[in-house]
C-alpha cells in the first residue's frame, strides 16, 4: 500500500479513525487511512442476515445460506442488539395482557421471559428477563408505570397480584388470548426459543437481544433496508 500522495512506500502507523487504520507517510508527511477490505460485507448482507433471523433461521442456516461464516452472522446480529432504542408505546392503554414463557441458557439453565402485549393496539409493549417469581414481574411492571393502564388481564399466577393494583387486575385464562398468540410468535420466529431444535441460547444477552429485535421487528419499529 503506497501514499496516495507521493506513491511512496514509506510509511508508519498513524492511529485510528472511525475504527479505520491511518498512516503517516515519512516522505511527505501525508496522513491518510487504509481502504475497507474487499472481503468486508456490506451493510445490505447484514440487514438481510437480520431479516432472515427473524424469519426463523439459525445462524449456521444464514451463514450458509448468504456464504459467510455463521461466527460474523452472530456478531452482526449482536450488533444490531447492542444498537437497538427503545420501544415505542403509548401514553394510555386500554387492555394491557401479560404472560410468561420459559426457555433455556447454556446447560440448561432456566430462563423466564416475561412479556406485556397491548390487546387494541397490537403490539409488543416491553419484557423482563430473570426467574418466574415476583422480582421478575416487577421489572417488566415498572417498565410501563409511564403508561396508563385500564386493565391488566393475566392468568391464575399469583405473582402478578403482587405488583399489578387490583383495581384494574383481571385474572383470566380466557382474557389472555392476544399474549399467549404473541408467545407462539417467539417459538415460531426464532429457532433459539423451539423445542427440541439444536439452536440454542449460550449467553442470556443474546436472549436479550434476539426478544427485542423481533418485537421491534414485529412492531414495525425496525428498519430492514437502508
Amino acid at each position: 500500500m503506497n501514499c496516495p500522495k507521493c506513491n511512496s512506500f514509506n510509511h508508519k502507523k498513524n492511529g485510528k479513525v472511525n475504527g479505520r487504520q491511518r498512516y503517516k507517510c515519512h516522505d511527505c508527511g501525508y496522513n491518510f487511512s487504509v481502504e475497507l477490505k474487499s472481503t468486508a460485507f456490506p451493510q445490505s448482507v447484514k440487514r438481510q442476515a437480520l431479516q432472515l433471523y427473524l424469519e426463523g433461521l439459525g445462524f449456521r442456516s444464514i451463514g450458509r445460506f448468504l456464504g459467510v461464516s455463521h461466527v460474523s452472522v452472530q456478531k452482526w446480529i449482536k450488533k444490531f442488539g447492542q444498537e437497538l432504542e427503545d420501544l415505542k408505546s403509548e401514553n394510555e392503554m386500554d387492555i394491557v395482557e401479560l404472560d410468561e414463557l420459559h426457555t433455556y441458557i447454556a446447560n440448561k439453565k432456566y430462563c423466564w421471559i416475561w412479556i406485556a402485549v397491548d390487546r387494541v393496539g397490537k403490539k409488543f409493549i416491553n419484557c423482563s428477563f430473570g426467574s418466574r417469581g415476583t422480582e421478575t414481574g416487577m421489572k417488566l411492571w415498572d417498565k410501563l408505570k409511564g403508561i396508563d393502564i385500564r386493565q391488566g388481564m393475566t392468568d391464575y399466577w399469583k405473582a402478578y397480584a403482587e405488583f399489578i393494583p387490583g383495581d384494574i387486575h383481571i385474572k383470566s385464562k380466557s382474557e389472555t388470548f392476544t399474549v399467549e398468540g404473541y408467545n407462539s410468535i417467539f417459538r415460531h420466529f426464532l429457532a433459539r426459543l423451539r423445542r427440541k431444535t439444536k439452536c440454542y441460547t449460550k449467553s442470556l444477552e443474546m436472549l436479550k437481544y434476539s426478544i427485542l429485535l423481533l418485537m421491534k421487528y414485529r412492531n414495525n419499529e425496525l428498519t430492514m433496508i437502508d
